[in-house]
């Protein structure tokens, strides 16, 4: 067996991923997720809280026991990038969420891990596999496990002094690691994200409603909407409930450029969306994720905005 990397070996690798342009990397051991996690999801599953998302309900096995993922795997690397930029939506325009306003982090957090992963391989050895959104992993979970930040209220990541404007990735390896203490802190029981959440999507019990949450809506619904459905001032995705969250008072900026805002996206107006064609929606939304929601669905929202 392999000896497990610590001390000055560890923190090399956590450089790496520093220069990487990861703002704040632990480790876990690799390992089945804990019952009262699974039980929980579950019963979120069983519960139909997840809506149309029905890629939730598939792969248990891996979600539940990321080894899978990696014949020999031993570590979970979490990874957390800042996508943090200052904005000022122009008057009259729509929001879309800030994630989504600069390149599509998809590929942007694979790119930064994959060259983080040529460096740690040159330097250790070990294999290892890059997980960006798309794998069946329990990201918010390891990055807790990892020490990394913990599970809000709102059900983001929250990162203790740096607040819930990140970006998760994870690498898989059979390099064994020495894990790093679970993060324990708790939100402090304020419920502005509870009270602020546009759809009344934040449950009591802790979980999220997908089919209230606006974001869910204005990303995942396919066809049109029911009458009732408002989406205030929300053309893609929501921030209300990191925007309200007092974790977010001072957050750090990104120093990734890729995340910047693409200024032509702080000032589309209603009557713009709903005339633009799909020359132009190529052109604005190139590399970005937002193009998930395609130009229909965009233009689905921009009708049940109340501007």
């Amino acid at each position: 067996m392999s000896s497990v990397l610590s001390g000055s070996n560890k923190e090399a690798i956590r450089r790496i991923l520093v220069d990487a342009g990861v703002y704040r990397a632990g480790f876990a051991r690799v390992g089945p997720v804990d019952g009262s996690a699974v039980e929980g999801y579950r019963r979120w599953i069983d519960n139909g809280l997840h809506g149309e998302m029905d890629y939730m309900e598939r792969y248990g096995d891996v979600r539940d026991d990321p080894s899978r993922l990696l014949e020999g795997a031993r570590t979970v690397i979490s990874c957390a990038f800042n996508y943090y930029y200052p904005v000022r939506f122009g008057d009259n325009a729509l929001k879309l969420a800030r994630y989504a306003l600069g390149d599509d982090y998809h590929e942007v957090v694979r790119e930064h891990l994959s060259d983080a992963v040529s460096c740690i391989k040159e330097a250790f050895g070990g294999e290892m596999r890059v997980c960006v959104d798309t794998a069946p992993l329990r990201e918010r979970y390891w990055a807790m496990r990892a020490g990394v930040g913990f599970i809000g209220r709102n059900g983001h990541l929250i990162i203790p002094r740096a607040g819930s404007y990140f970006f998760l990735g994870e690498i898989i390896t059979t390099l064994e690691i020495e894990p790093d203490e679970p993060c324990r802190d708790e939100c402090d029981g304020c419920g502005a994200c509870v009270r602020r959440c546009l759809g009344g999507a934040l449950r009591a019990d802790g979980t999220v409603d997908a089919r209230r949450c606006v974001s869910c809506l204005t990303i995942e619904h396919r066809g049109e909407f029911n009458e009732e459905v408002a989406l205030g001032d929300r053309l893609y995705g929501c921030d209300v409930c990191q925007e309200v969250c007092p974790h977010n008072a001072c957050p750090p900026m990104s120093g990734i450029p890729e995340f910047r805002p693409r200024p032509e996206l702080l000032h589309l107006v209603r009557g713009h969306v709903l005339a633009m064609n799909h020359e132009e929606y190529c052109r604005l939304f190139r590399r970005s994720a937002i193009k998930r929601a395609k130009l229909a669905g965009l233009q689905r929202n921009a009708r049940h905005c109340d501007r």
